[in-house]
């Protein structure tokens, strides 16, 4: 008799336990993961073959910027020793092919500088760009990095109105946080620099979402050391379970759902129309779908 009761009494708190709501936590990455990559790289010159092949190699994605204007011509830029660099830029009917599996990202159709120039010059390149860009590839456009890094704050509000959601800077911050204006984004490293920084992100054990943005552009790995640097880089950090490569643009996309994510004292509701996000419970990583909610303590 004894030992029914026991037996009863374990099934009543066990059923008990199961119908306790649950206490939320934090979000999360896709399948709970809280670090994330990005590496971005500029301009759409022809080693961009090799870096988006290297990406390919150890499952990570790039987010390349490209000029779209220079696609599959040779351009001279003169240096201020006196000297030209010729860059050769990859073809318009490549870019399906060599970016299939990365994002692509505008950079100014022409690269000029967007604080030497006028608002008007300023919305041509970027339209133009993204004209361009999204025709050759039938790809929505939501990324960008500032060419020469030059950017402000007029000039970051001015080219929200294209439709592009994050700008990226090369004000390096040396730091896994987040920039307060998603359209002034500074990155973490450039990527000559990145091996100093991977040990202590790999060990980086926190509940708060972090980001290690790196950036570069490929035809500086002319540099054997520097290219060799580059392939350690991603050897390494691709062995590592708990990171999201990812795009800037799709890192993007999730970080504005999950502040449509409405939290009240007793429920979590992820509105219809926004896509699925990730959340920590007490009882452990949930998926929230667009338009499913969940009862948590108050």
């Amino acid at each position: 008799m004894t030992r029914n009761f026991i037996v009863i009494f374990a099934f009543i708190a066990l059923l008990a336990s199961c119908n306790e709501k649950p206490s939320f936590s934090e979000f999360t990455y896709p399948d709970g993961k809280t670090k994330a990559l990005i590496l971005s790289y500029d301009d759409g010159t022809i080693q961009d073959m090799e870096l988006a092949n290297l990406f390919d190699k150890y499952n990570l994605v790039g987010t390349f910027n490209l000029n779209s204007k220079y696609l599959g011509v040779t351009r001279g830029w003169p240096q201020e020793n006196g000297d030209t660099i010729y860059q050769r830029y990859v073809p318009k009917d490549s870019l399906l092919i060599i970016y299939k599996n990365h994002e692509i990202a505008a950079h100014g159709a022409l690269h000029k500088n967007f604080t030497a120039i006028s608002k008007e010059e300023v919305l041509e390149e970027i339209n133009t760009d993204l004209a361009i860009l999204e025709k050759l590839t039938n790809r929505k456009i939501i990324s960008m990095a500032y060419p020469f890094g030059s950017t402000n704050d007029s000039i970051a509000n001015l080219i929200t109105s294209t439709g592009i959601k994050n700008g990226r800077t090369v004000n390096d911050t040396y730091t896994f946080d987040f920039p307060k204006n998603y359209m002034t984004w500074h990155p973490t490293c450039h990527d000559s620099k990145a091996l100093n920084y991977l040990d202590s992100y790999l060990a980086l054990n926190q509940q708060q979402l972090s980001i290690f943005y790196v950036w570069g552009h490929s035809w500086e790995f002319g540099n054997k050391k520097r290219w060799d640097n580059m392939v350690a880089f991603c050897e390494k950090i691709s062995k590592s379970k708990d990171i999201w490569s990812v795009g800037h643009g799709e890192l993007t996309n999730y970080l504005l759902a999950i502040q449509d994510v409405e939290i009240t004292n007793n429920q979590i509701l992820n509105p219809i129309g926004n896509q699925p996000v990730w959340i920590k419970l007490s009882s452990g990583i949930q998926k929230l779908n667009a338009g499913e909610s969940i009862k948590i303590k108050q």
